[in-house]
């Protein structure tokens, strides 16, 4: 016969030491970066991760149907996670023992599945995935959830919002969010202002689209372009937290507005931009892989020429040093990449 007072001892210290594990890392301290934007146009970057709505560790994949199952015990209720379903949220793989080549992979979450699945987190396709498949060598890696920035969480709502409003995107601060998957490379946004009727409201540049996109998501690494209209310099602040491990981001054919995953300021050299790390090097700009940056409202182009060793060359200044080691990347910014040929495995390696 089963001892009922030990089975419930059992019970309530696995879900102690669950709530434990999960307070620990809820309430992990926020880092707070400020931003300072210009008048003109800026490239704007987002180093930092909203705050963990879980830790854990992977007891093993299923790829027939796209989820991980999680080393706890009892199986792990997310309904029981404080702020799950209220926002998208990713995967991110902050560790692998079994292969360290995965560290810093990330998956789309389904939070809607999840909720049916105790003790797994299902996952879903997605372009901001960075791999398709789900390794069994992830078994045993440790990984955090998190939700998406957003529209609202970077810039406010419509009514708190420092950016410039008007009635149409020509007469706002317009931003633009890089997006792969559309014609122009980007999708645009304003706030539009509001009347003694209505308030204000995000709204998308495109006519056609009504609905208020203030909770658009910006993917991890997506960079954004921000066309500040009103004569004021726009500061503002976000609280999130530096991520300690591999930043993984794929890198398309041609443009790629990378925003680096750490909270660093970056040269090419701490980006890894070189032939070790998927770098083409041609014998003409034209050939290269290259980055651009803007400076005040100027764009500069670096180019990897070829050469024993292949060097990076700016094409319109010169520097006092060489330009590999040059900060073109400031933690607030972004930069253009351009590539010759797709780079799917392109990382910027963690260094503390």
């Amino acid at each position: 016969m089963k001892n009922p007072n030990l089975s419930s001892s059992m019970r309530f210290l696995g879900m102690l030491g669950l709530l434990l594990f999960l307070t620990s890392r809820l309430f992990a301290e926020p880092v707070q970066l400020p931003y300072s934007l210009l008048p003109g146009t800026s490239y704007v970057g987002i180093p930092l991760l909203r705050p963990a709505l879980f830790s854990g560790k992977i007891t093993k994949t299923d790829s027939a149907t796209f989820r991980v199952q999680v080393n706890s015990f009892p199986p792990i209720d997310f309904a029981t996670v404080p702020g799950w379903g209220a926002s998208p949220c990713f995967l991110e793989i902050s560790a692998s023992p079994s292969d360290a080549s995965l560290e810093g992979e990330r998956y789309e979450v389904d939070p809607v599945r999840t909720l049916k699945e105790k003790g797994f987190v299902v996952l879903k396709s997605a372009s901001s995935n960075t791999r398709n498949d789900l390794p069994s060598a992830l078994a045993g890696a440790t990984f955090s959830i998190h939700p998406h920035w957003t529209l609202a969480t970077v810039f406010g709502n419509a009514a708190t919002t420092g950016l410039g409003k008007g009635r149409t995107v020509s007469s706002s601060d317009e931003i633009k969010v890089y997006s792969p998957d559309e014609k122009s490379g980007y999708r645009s946004f304003f706030v539009q202002a509001g009347d003694l009727k209505t308030p204000g409201v995000w709204r998308s540049a495109l006519s056609s689209q009504n609905s208020d996109p203030a909770n658009t998501v910006i993917p991890p690494g997506y960079g954004l372009i921000l066309v500040r209209k009103t004569a004021e310099v726009f500061n503002f602040a976000i609280q999130g937290e530096p991520r300690t491990h591999a930043f993984r981001f794929p890198l398309r054919a041609g443009s790629n507005l990378l925003a680096p995953g750490h909270l660093k300021n970056f040269s090419l050299t701490k980006l890894a931009a070189s032939s070790a790390n998927g770098f083409v090097a041609g014998p003409t700009p034209a050939t290269s892989d290259q980055a651009r940056i803007l400076v005040g409202e100027r764009l500069e182009t670096f180019a990897y020429l070829a050469g024993t060793p292949a060097r990076w060359v700016c094409l319109e200044s010169r520097y006092s040093l060489p330009e590999a080691e040059a900060v073109i990347a400031p933690a607030t910014k972004a930069l253009e990449i351009r590539k010759a040929k797709a780079d799917p495995d392109f990382v910027i390696p963690y260094v503390p």
